[in-house]
């Protein structure tokens, strides 16, 4: 014991030390072996490798770094890489050409650099960049951003890449600044010191850092400065077209974040479109229709679908995984992007590992091992038959050992972070107490239904149980004696004329006795059983719940009580529910009870077919207790507004679609907000008491 307390952590003391030292002498091995005559590519991937590696082993476990420490070996490293040169790499002589072709003619877009082949007019050092570049019988593919980025380095460095080096450079560690005021030094220590970053950045010229860049300043700049963080977000995407994978993080922004995104990208993009040229899309087409290198999972679409359909179906599930990635975030910070750029990657047709810059700084602060796993086994890409001089294979052709290595440590540690993830508790509010005197209050929306309202009110009112302080009814604009009748039976009337179910039941609500802890919601038309009631009402009472669904689906429907678009309604809208915030919900009925205090946290907004969806979708994403109970369901009297025509079946599934998808994307912080909703719009309710 004595021992542990004199040396809590002896062996994390020396640690980062360690990080440091294998990190600038792996970037120094790597440097001497670029300006060495025709170096070894086996023994440069494998410094690569078994630096990437080490490095991120010593530093998971943390230790004692500073700010300073990590800024000064980051810079370090880089110094140390503008001596390099860009080894087994030739991306670079196209931003030199194309920095020259817009100085020179204002665009680099819409003619191919072969065309220049020939062309006396091209300076001699452009010349001999021309005859370096790769595919010039392609039209550039760069964004706006780069090509501006390529315009001043070529203005300042000419045909020398020097320019270009300390511009990549510089960018890297102004994102590990930006890194630093986020989280924890030892945490940004496995980005800013990863060999594999220095390597693709600095060392061999890869502008996917600019990317990186933009996002994350777009990601720290977000609630507080929306329009800011769409600017970033405008340019992020103007950088690389991969970067719209993020944008739907600009849903969970106020509206001028998406506003600021879409106007900096036109006017990134207008500069251009001036000059008639095109922007690049051609060759992006090119890229993504064509291009085969170095793939992951997509190699087994490729053999089970062959080269279009397995294109399609990867760029299908990308897509797919890409949004439920972001839906099933709880919030603005908690979207994955990691994981988002990652499922880009798993199902790329091309597989770069200069790729991984896009998620290695969004992989900071989470305790997942795969980004790192492959940001140490992707430099095997670099092992190709051009590179090895191996004739028995393509010259783009990856060893298929490397590969095979590269497939099986990616896939473990996928598996192993898979298999050691847990749900995220935190946040998550205290379980229900029980309610020793439950004090209900019934919200009965109705809109002509003076046939059913009597009966409703008077019905609810003989089979509540103890407890039972008002019955409220929300007269929704009735063309009829709805409010009389419901009056009459004993219910207290709120008149909403807006119409819809929502806005009726926010109306009642803000008239409900303040004393009332719990609150039944049923329908005014006799579908749903007041002798059910009693069900609902006991988890709450018995602090077993913080809301009640009663379940059509797990009781009984009398024949004809629901239509087919209904039932199908009813199966859909659960499935997503489950599907992006783990609830298992088997209905979306009317007929539930909830804790009062636990509505007041939901802050219900929709103010027409969407309320139900949304309180479970909200109760699912605050985690709150929810229970199903079964209930009955008989044929409604008179006509459903929803059900009983097509307008209304249409506009329902719409807008719980809609809200499912609003709730999925949209973070506005509704479940901060302190203040309760009084009527309509601001506009006290007008009321007529029982």
């Amino acid at each position: 014991m004595a021992r542990r307390i004199l040396f809590p952590r002896p062996r994390h003391r020396y640690l980062p030390v360690g990080g440091a030292l294998l990190f600038l002498t792996t970037i120094s091995v790597l440097v001497l072996l670029s300006r060495s005559i025709a170096p070894p590519v086996e023994l440069y991937v494998a410094a690569l490798v078994a630096g990437g590696a080490g490095v991120s082993l010593l530093l998971w476990q943390g230790g004692k770094i500073s700010t300073r420490m990590v800024l000064c070996i980051a810079a370090m490293g880089h110094f140390i890489a503008l001596f390099g040169h860009a080894a087994y790499e030739d991306d670079y002589f196209r931003f030199i050409w194309d920095g020259w072709r817009l100085l020179e003619t204002g665009t680099p877009y819409g003619i191919a650099p072969a065309t220049f082949f020939d062309d006396e007019t091209v300076p001699e050092a452009m010349q001999d960049v021309l005859a370096w570049m790769n595919y010039p019988e392609l039209p550039t593919i760069y964004g706006p951003v780069l090509q501006i980025l390529f315009a001043v380095t070529t203005f300042l460095g000419g045909a020398d890449e020097a320019a270009l080096r300390l511009a990549f450079a510089i960018a890297t560690l102004v994102l590990v600044l930006l890194m630093l005021r986020r989280y924890e030094p030892a945490q940004v220590a496995l980005f800013a010191w990863n060999p594999l970053v220095v390597a693709e950045t600095t060392l061999h010229l890869h502008p996917d850092i600019i990317l990186a860049l933009m996002l994350f300043a777009s990601v720290q700049a977000g609630r507080k400065h929306p329009a800011i963080a769409g600017i970033f977000f405008g340019l992020a995407a103007g950088t690389k077209i991969v970067a719209l994978a993020a944008w739907p993080l600009l849903l969970r922004l106020r509206p001028v974040a998406l506003v600021t995104a879409l106007a900096t990208l036109a006017g990134l993009y207008g500069i251009f479109a001036a000059q008639g040229q095109g922007f690049g899309f051609a060759t992006t087409e090119v890229f993504a229709t064509v291009w085969y290198f170095n793939p992951i999972a997509f190699e087994g679409l490729l053999l089970a679908f062959g080269p279009e359909w397995g294109r399609l179906a990867a760029f299908m599930i990308a897509g797919l995984l890409v949004l439920w990635l972001h839906a099933s975030a709880s919030g603005f910070d908690r979207v994955p992007l990691a994981a988002v750029f990652g499922a880009i990657l798993l199902f790329a047709p091309a597989v770069n590992a200069w790729y991984l810059i896009w998620l290695l700084p969004f992989s900071v602060g989470r305790r997942e091992i795969w980004p790192y796993v492959a940001s140490a086994v992707l430099p095997l890409s670099y092992l190709t038959g051009l590179n090895l001089e191996l004739h028995a294979l393509e010259e783009f052709e990856v060893h298929p050992l490397a590969q095979s290595v590269e497939w099986l440590t990616i896939g473990a540690a996928l598996i192993f972070d898979i298999m050691r993830a847990r749900p995220d508790h935190s946040g998550e509010p205290p379980a229900p107490t029980p309610i020793d005197e439950a004090r209900i209050s019934v919200v009965i929306p109705a809109l002509d239904e003076e046939r059913s309202i009597g009966a409703t009110v008077r019905g609810i009112i003989e089979a509540a149980p103890p407890g039972l302080a008002e019955v409220v009814v929300a007269d929704n604009g009735s063309n009829d004696s709805t409010g009389a009748e419901a009056e009459t039976a004993g219910a207290r009337v709120v008149s909403e004329p807006e119409r819809g179910y929502g806005a009726a039941c926010l109306a009642a609500l803000a008239v409900v006795d303040p004393e009332s802890n719990v609150i039944l919601f049923m329908d005014a038309d006799l579908s749903d059983v007041p002798e059910d009631a009693a069900s609902l009402i006991a988890p709450i009472v018995a602090g077993e719940a913080d809301l009640v669904i009663g379940s059509r689906t797990l009781g009984e429907i009398e024949v004809g009580a629901m239509s087919v678009p209904q039932r199908f309604g009813n199966w859909l809208a659960p499935a997503l529910v489950r599907l992006l915030w783990r609830a298992r919900y088997t209905d979306l009925g009317p007929f539930r009870a909830i804790r009062r205090d636990a509505l007041e946290r939901l802050v219900m907004t929709d103010r027409d077919f969407g309320w139900t969806i949304e309180m479970q979708v909200r109760a699912a994403k605050m985690k709150m207790r929810v229970a199903e109970r079964p209930v009955r369901y008989r044929r409604r009297i008179g006509t459903s507004k929803i059900s009983g025509t097509l307008r209304g079946v249409i506009l329902a599934g719409w807008k719980i679609l809609y809200v499912i998808a609003r709730e999925a994307f949209g973070d506005f912080d509704r479940a901060s907000r302190s203040e309760w909703r009084r009527g309509p719009k601001g506009r006290p309710p007008e009321v007529r008491p029982a």
